[in-house]
């Protein structure tokens, strides 16, 4: 049987916590983009971060809410005819704002997304792609340390899509290394004897030849993308079950974000079918999002929840407060992500990658700036074509961004690792010079829009606090409803008043009314309500939006 996220159970008790949270939020989004039935108003009202539900607390204002937390970014969407899109340059930089009609029952108001992405790096990566004449091809940058992402763009979203899951390819060998270090510390400083062809594996390859060829370290091997090292280590040092719980741990079995396929590992049948998934060779399916949120992963060992949508304004432009985004999740311990990382500058410096981060006469794209990664190359179907990964950090020694590429290409076309060389080289150097600083308008610009977010909200809830002292006009009842008594309670003259407690919906219906005080006999009670259930009183307005009503109501009774 294929392993899949209901095998992998994520949320089983070395990681529960925030990260299931995270995962159930996620479900949350699912659904409601795929509009399934609509949620009660009090479930949905738990979406809001702060705790206090948006001024109508509405079913339409918190399901606008849970629809845009889980709206893809437009850069990886098929164009669609009905939003809305303009590019703002703010107090604190670039903005891409989006509007969007209310999808709930009855419509309502366009609501207002505004992304994380920037629209001028969105740019800047399509203008990459089209340089290296990628035609189906993927580009996110993210933030490393809270998942923040500064870029998600795709070159074709109907043929390739951002959110489906694709051939691992060599991205696996990070994955091994990592479960080597933390499981086997014994085969992480043995060096790695092998011969021929280091990338073909075949039943023989398993075993280490037991004179001649090449001794590589493991570092080594990773730098090369050594195949056989690699599917010997997951043959014989790991096995199965600790490899394929090392993803698990490093969250590739779980939907990356919403919208987006968990990954997969097909059937094990043998110790070849091992040999390939721990070397990249075959047998697992990541989506880039994914890949990225692996990329982060080595910058301290935290897992983030990879989140693109900043703010959400309901269609009054009220801004709603967004849930809370999970705090990262520490799954590998800071020196195995440091030796990882470590390890990845060799595959920029001397080997898969080094070409594509140094120029024609050999100079490295980014000058003094390291840059750790991971290639993967490997063929693979839906759509059809070679497949060609590549992960990484900037700067290595203190990173401030994870970035993940993918193409689908043809032998002489630009590689993953070409383009994203060319990516952080727009990103990081300017007229020649490079350096790390010029990243940090994007962090700058993040933390900017934070506070300004704080502070419109915390203004917004004082104005709310302010509103509820003010007295509202009583309802009117609408009609003029007469009472009907039975019988048995108009054989006698009665006078007297009863007060009740009458609660209506938005629309004025009564939904709840109880008795108060009465100076009638308390058989009147039940015929009273009964009654009073069925009558419509006029709706109460706040800040120009319907809102429930509870008051006080006397009825004067006299039977002669």
């Amino acid at each position: 049987m294929p392993y899949s996220p209901a095998h992998a159970a994520p949320c089983s008790l070395r990681l529960l916590g925030r990260r299931c949270a995270a995962l159930a939020l996620a479900a949350v989004l699912l659904a409601v983009a795929a509009q399934a039935d609509e949620p009660e108003p009090t479930q949905l009202a738990a979406l809001v971060g702060d705790g206090t539900p948006p001024v109508s607390a509405g079913p339409v204002t918190t399901m606008a809410l849970a629809a845009a937390l889980g709206h893809l970014p437009p850069g990886v969407r098929p164009p669609e005819g009905t939003v809305i899109l303009r590019e703002e340059r703010g107090t604190y930089g670039p903005r891409l704002i989006e509007q969007l009609p209310v999808t709930a029952p009855g419509g309502g108001a366009p609501y207002e997304i505004e992304y994380t992405v920037d629209p001028t790096i969105d740019a800047e990566m399509r203008a990459v792609l089209a340089e290296k004449e990628v035609t189906l091809g993927h580009v996110i940058l993210m933030d490393p340390h809270t998942g923040e992402v500064f870029s998600y763009v795709s070159t074709d979203p109907t043929v390739f899509p951002a959110t489906g899951t694709y051939p691992t390819a060599s991205l696996m060998k990070v994955v091994t290394a990592a479960a080597v270090l933390q499981h086997a510390p014994r085969a992480a400083k043995r060096n790695c004897r092998w011969d021929g062809n280091p990338w073909i594996v075949e039943e023989e390859q398993l075993e280490p030849p037991e004179t001649g060829g090449r001794l590589d370290s493991l570092a080594d091997s990773l730098a090369i993308s050594n195949n056989q090292c690699f599917a010997r280590l997951a043959v014989h040092d790991l096995g199965e079950k600790k490899l394929v719980r090392e993803m698990e741990v490093a969250g590739l079995f779980e939907p990356p974000a919403a919208h987006h396929l968990p990954g997969r590992v097909e059937e094990i049948e043998d110790d070849l079918a091992l040999g390939y998934l721990g070397s990249g060779l075959g047998g697992s399916f990541v989506s880039p999002m994914a890949a990225a949120r692996l990329a982060a992963l080595f910058a301290s060992g935290n897992l983030v929840q990879p989140y693109w949508v900043a703010r959400v304004r309901d269609a009054r432009g009220q801004l709603l407060a967004n849930p809370p985004h999970p705090a990262p999740e520490s799954v590998w311990p800071e020196p195995v992500a440091h030796s990882l990382r470590q390890w990845m500058i060799d595959v920029t410096a001397r080997g898969t990658a080094k070409s594509a981060f140094r120029d024609e006469e050999g100079v490295p794209l980014l000058g003094d700036i390291a840059v750790a990664g991971k290639t993967g190359t490997l063929r693979g179907t839906e759509p059809e074509g070679r497949y060609q990964w590549f992960i990484g950090l900037a700067p290595a020694e203190a990173p401030r961004l994870a970035i993940s590429a993918v193409v689908v290409n043809e032998e002489g076309m630009s590689s993953a690792a070409q383009v994203a060389g060319a990516a952080l080289a727009r990103l990081f150097c300017f007229e020649g010079t490079c350096h790390p600083a010029r990243v940090e308008r994007l962090h700058w610009r993040s933390r900017e829009r934070d506070r300004a977010t704080a502070s419109e909200l915390a203004t917004q809830r004082a104005a709310r606090e302010i509103a509820a002292l003010k007295p509202h006009p009583r309802p009117r009842l609408l009609g003029q409803p007469v009472l009907d008594f039975p019988p048995r309670l108009r054989r006698r003259p009665v006078t007297g008043e009863m007060r009740l407690r009458i609660g209506l919906a938005t629309s004025g219906n009564v939904v709840r009314a109880e008795v108060l005080d009465s100076g009638l006999p308390t058989r009147f009670s039940p015929v009273v309500l009964r009654q009073v259930r069925g009558w419509q009183f006029s709706q109460t307005y706040e800040d120009g939006e319907a809102i429930e009503r509870t008051f006080e109501f006397p009825i004067r009774i006299s039977i002669e």
